[in-house]
């Protein structure tokens, strides 16, 4: 507001012009130390000035955020679409293919590329990375599959890898370790680092209740490093991106699939997870007084439940049967005391396509030992089975032309990082039963060699 003081006050001489605030001037007018003075056209001229500049710069940012958050939603909302449809070249960033139509299509860009034939625009948007030749530019021959494809080969792999897919996951955020603490027991019930419980029953009111540490333990997991280089030829390349694609996924998914299949299994631990057979938690059934070589028997199998432990009792949500594919023969001919079959081949009940022992799942797989060796039948809780990757890691492809540059060949390198071990170290002991119990059991040996 603009004022004329009527006498001299604080430094301002009598009908001294000023402008200030309202809330300022209004005061000085209520006291008759200044009067109102008119606006001119020049000052009405000015305030709107100032006015619809304000209103322009809110209007502009209003609009942005508008923008902004349709962008995100129409972003969201074509997950899984080429992102080249959605207006504005900076979405193009966003494509999981990085433009292409397929992993033979970026592969030819890329030797295109690297012999400086053509340059594709869409390379240019694409983080570079290769270890194994020191290549660190795109122009050296070394680039990152796009993560589409290299999704593609890690679902390829976790539908070949039933193990991996029931397992307990324990994604690795930082660094290459993880500590899972767990209970450490080797006694059911005793859960007070000192004995028995860690609580007490209370017979008489003002009782002291004394202190009790529980029982834990914690497992390590640290990443182990599997990779896998596929060399694939110039011809192969130029002529036929179908075969290209399949040949990267199927045979890159289903290799990882079958060593980790092998690790769960078998593993030894050192430089590789630690497989169920080589788990100190595992438990070992008797077989039969007198049996006969390479069998499996009824009772084999009801011993072997006996030893069945899981942290919730009746909870049999994670476990199942692992059996070599030789055992299934056997399987078939199983009957119990009443004549009734044990065992239902994969799509014999509607309601359940697998396989199914004891009404659990069964599993097969070459990675369990020959029929009549300890691994041959093994039954699992895989909710004790951790299994830890490098968060958001996935696997990482990628490929090089210059490694078999001399034999006229591309290089595809996978590699994934992922540990496994079983979430106890010791087998448990229950109270009022001779029964050892874990969460893993196997079958003695019957008359079986290992090949």
């Amino acid at each position: 507001m603009k004022i004329k003081f009527t006498h001299d006050y604080l430094g301002q001489k009598k009908d001294a012009i000023a402008e200030l605030p309202d809330q300022q001037a209004q005061p000085l007018i209520d006291t008759g130390t200044a009067e109102a003075v008119a606006a001119t056209p020049a000052d009405l001229e000015e305030a709107l000035g100032v006015m619809h500049k304000a209103m322009n710069q809110q209007l502009e940012s209003a609009a942005q955020r508008i923008t902004n958050q349709v962008i995100d939603q129409v972003s969201r909302g074509l997950k899984g679409i080429r992102p080249s449809l959605v207006i504005g070249p900076d979405r193009a960033e966003l494509d999981p293919t990085g433009g292409f139509k397929s992993l033979g299509e970026f592969a030819q860009a890329v030797r295109r590329h690297c012999t400086h034939k053509s340059t594709d625009e869409r390379l240019k948007r694409m983080i570079t990375k290769a270890d194994g030749m020191d290549e660190s530019a795109l122009a050296d021959g070394g680039a990152l599959v796009p993560t589409e494809y290299a999704d593609q080969l890690y679902r390829d792999v976790l539908a070949e890898s039933v193990l991996f897919d029931k397992a307990r996951k324990y994604p690795i955020s930082v660094g290459n370790s993880l500590f899972i603490p767990v209970r450490s027991i080797s006694e059911l019930g005793v859960t007070n680092s000192a004995g028995g419980s860690l609580g007490t029953w209370l017979n008489a009111d003002g009782v002291a209740i004394g202190p009790a540490k529980p029982v834990y333990n914690r497992v390590q997991m640290t990443l182990n490093r599997w990779g896998a280089m596929l060399p694939v030829t110039d011809e192969l390349l130029a002529d036929n991106n179908v075969a290209l694609s399949n040949f990267i996924l199927d045979e890159g998914g289903i290799a990882l699939a079958w060593d980790l299949n092998q690790a769960f299994i078998t593993g030894t631990g050192a430089a590789q997870p630690q497989g169920i057979m080589n788990s100190p938690a595992l438990v070992t059934a008797a077989a039969d007084a007198g049996q006969a070589g390479f069998t499996i028997s009824y009772s084999n199998l009801v011993n072997m439940k006996s030893h069945l432990w899981t942290p919730r009792p009746g909870d049999m949500s994670g476990v199942l049967w692992l059996a070599h594919p030789d055992a299934e023969a056997q399987f078939e001919q199983l009957k119990d005391g009443a004549g009734r079959n044990l065992y239902f081949a994969a799509g014999t009940i509607q309601q359940s396509p697998q396989a199914r022992l004891f009404g659990l799942p069964v599993v097969y797989s070459y990675h369990c030992y020959p029929v009549g060796n300890p691994g041959d039948v093994i039954l699992a809780d895989l909710n004790q089975y951790f299994v830890s990757t490098k968060a958001g890691g996935g696997v990482e492809t990628a490929m090089s032309m210059h490694l078999y540059f001399d034999s006229a060949e591309t290089a595809y390198r996978i590699i994934y990082r992922v540990d496994g071990k079983t979430a106890r170290n010791t087998p448990l002991t229950v109270p009022n039963s001779a029964n050892l119990r874990s969460g893993f059991v196997t079958l003695a040996a019957r008359g079986g060699t290992l090949s």
